[in-house]
Parts: structure tokens; sequence; C-alpha cells
């Protein structure tokens, strides 16, 4: 009997062992997201505004080749107000960068390398190209948990330090979870949003593909 006694309190401590984890991992970690972005909305205010060429359009812009972010660092917000989701979008897609919010795809240079980055040139919010963002959609704030919902013609608002610029949604894809096809380069002003499929899962990849239909240079 007292084994039984032992060996039952010992399940119990194991169980709430268990279920704390599962607490913190999906709660405590966006208590941590919750910081960094009170951080990175700080960081972000601070910055001086970037001058920006006329793109090829009178809707998009050119941003300069010397805007080059560290890893990790706030590079505009982006606003989805169909799932009220409002979060700082920070340079590199990096366990830790995405730790800290949802992640800007970049090019390979200094600092940010491979897997986590493409040969291709990165592109930034307004210019004529496809904008890659990335975020976890259980831990970490979950930020990306509810785009599924998104239909074409819902709204994807980039805020940058050179001027708002609203994308339409197009279309969803589900891919494989190592798909590069969205890496490539475009002719077209988009920003695709990538995250984990099904919720609770990482078995495949959920795109959103949205198109610029308003752009407004600071």
């Amino acid at each position: 009997m007292r084994f039984l006694r032992v060996l039952g309190k010992f399940l119990i401590s194991v169980g709430v062992g268990v279920l704390m984890f599962v607490a913190w991992t999906l709660w405590g970690t966006g208590i941590y997201t919750q910081q960094q972005q009170d951080e990175l909305e700080r960081a972000f205010d601070a910055q001086t505004p970037v001058r920006v060429d006329q793109g090829d359009s009178d809707l998009t812009v050119k941003v300069p080749e010397s805007f080059a972010p560290e890893a990790g660092e706030a590079v505009f917000r982006l606003d989805i107000p169909k799932i009220d989701a409002r979060y700082f979008v920070v340079e590199g897609v990096g366990t830790e960068d995405l730790k800290r919010g949802p992640g800007h795809y970049p090019s390979c240079r200094e600092g940010i390398e491979r897997p986590f980055c493409t040969e291709f040139e990165e592109m930034w919010p307004g210019e004529n190209g496809r904008v890659i963002v990335s975020g976890h959609r259980t831990t970490y704030g979950a930020p990306f948990f509810n785009v599924d919902k998104l239909v074409p013609g819902d709204e994807i608002i980039a805020e940058t330090n050179w001027g708002t610029f609203t994308y339409e949604v197009s279309e969803k894809r589900i891919v494989q979870p190592d798909s590069l096809a969205i890496a490539i380069q475009s002719d077209v002003a988009e920003i695709v949003l990538t995250t984990c499929n099904p919720k609770y899962s990482a078995a495949q990849r959920l795109i959103v593909f949205a198109t610029l239909v308003e752009g407004e240079p600071a």
C-alpha cells in the first residue's frame, strides 16, 4: 500500500509538472513576447525616418540599399484588422528573432546566414516585390494564430518609417514545411505571411498572399 501511495504522489507530481510546462509553452511565452514588443515599440519610435525614392508606380517606393537592419531589430509594424493582430516585425526569422515577434525574411549578409536568409534581394513594404513575413501560430504570443481566417479582400497594413502600405489578401496555400516556393523574386508588389499548419502542428505551412493596393509614402 505504501508503494501505491508513493507511486500515486509521484504520478500527480509528474502530471502537475506537465501541466505547468504546457501552460508556460502556450501562455507564459506570450508574456516574454509582449515584453519584447514593448521594447521594440520604443526602439521603433526612436528610429530616424528612412528617405525613399519613387518606385515603378504611384503606389510603390524604392528603399535604399543602405537600409540593412540587424537581426532582431524592429523594421515595421504589421496590422491585420480582420483578426485583431498588431505586432512589430523584426529583421530575421531565426529562433530568437521569432520569439520577439513576426520576422521579416532577409537576404543573406553579414550577421544573417543560411538557412535563415535568401540569395535574392530582400524586399520591404511598399517595394515592387515579395515581402515575406513569418510568425508563430501557437507560442510566443501566437501572432499568426488566426491567419487561416483571412479571405480575399481582407487588409494587411504595414506601417514603416517611410510610409504606410495597405495590401489586400488574394489567396491562401498550404505547402510542405520544407518548401522554398515563396522565397523567390516576384514582379508584383505583395506581402506574404507564412506560419505552421494546422494549429498546434508543424506538419505543413500555411501561406497567405496579399497584393499592394494603397501606398502613402511619408
